[in-house]
């Protein structure tokens, strides 16, 4: 159901070592506040700028449609109707062998968006569809309704990033016959198994909800030790 039979690194690596001072001059520049975040779904540190990326971020954490994801990329320069200038994108989302374009806007208590934002965005919309891409801004709007959900998830990635490193091959085998005895169990039937690391079968849980092989409510129920479990059907 999920192949873990080797371990990640047990080192620190190039990927996680980020340009913290440099994030900070930032935030004394009146940004927003700023997430160190270990993403599983890229394997590696990431700096967020904003809240509102931040939410959008991590739960793509849970979208098995969304192989990785890019963080601030480097301004591009582009032509759009004889027009030539730098344009930032909030980030890069690969979803298959498709690529989005997001940025992340504030829309809730705004009266109106300004013409300025309009101009950006259709200029942006054009430029992404030169490059083979979709333009997409996502509000803090778009995040009603789903804040369990980025709980959920913000708990997820807690538990396999605390589990980064260490071989996870036997519970990872455990987790499977039991799931293959069972079509659901609950998650306080996995964690009480005898002699398992409950740290190491959390993070495999993670892991099989993260690639899809597993399922269960995390749309409007805060996963517990109750959380009833699933396999998904292939």
């Amino acid at each position: 159901m999920i192949n873990l039979s080797n371990k990640s690194p047990n080192f620190p690596d190039s990927s996680r070592k980020i340009g913290v001072f440099p994030a900070l001059k930032k935030r004394r520049q009146h940004q927003s506040n700023i997430w160190f975040f270990d993403s599983p779904k890229n394997n590696k540190r990431l700096i967020i700028t904003s809240d509102l990326a931040f939410m959008h971020l991590v739960i793509l954490e849970g979208d098995v449609s969304v192989t990785r994801y890019h963080v601030n990329p480097e301004p591009i320069n582009t032509n759009v109707e004889g027009v030539q200038k730098d344009i930032s994108i909030g980030a890069y989302v690969y979803r298959g062998n498709a690529l989005e374009w997001w940025d992340f806007k504030r829309l809730q208590n705004k009266k109106d968006v300004n013409k300025q934002n309009a101009s950006d965005s259709y200029f942006k919309t054009i430029a992404a569809a030169s490059s083979l891409a979709t333009y997409h801004v996502k509000t803090d709007v778009d995040l009603k309704g789903q804040e369990i959900l980025f709980d959920n998830w913000l708990t997820l990635c807690a538990a396999i990033t605390r589990c980064r490193g260490h071989f996870l091959g036997r519970e990872a085998t455990i987790f499977s016959e039991r799931l293959a005895l069972q079509h659901a169990v609950t998650l306080e039937n996995l964690l009480t198994i005898p002699s398992i690391d409950v740290a190491y079968m959390l993070a495999v849980v993670a892991l099989a909800l993260q690639n899809g092989s597993l399922r269960c409510n995390l749309n409007s129920q805060l996963i517990n030790r109750q959380t009833l479990l699933s396999r998904r059907e292939s």
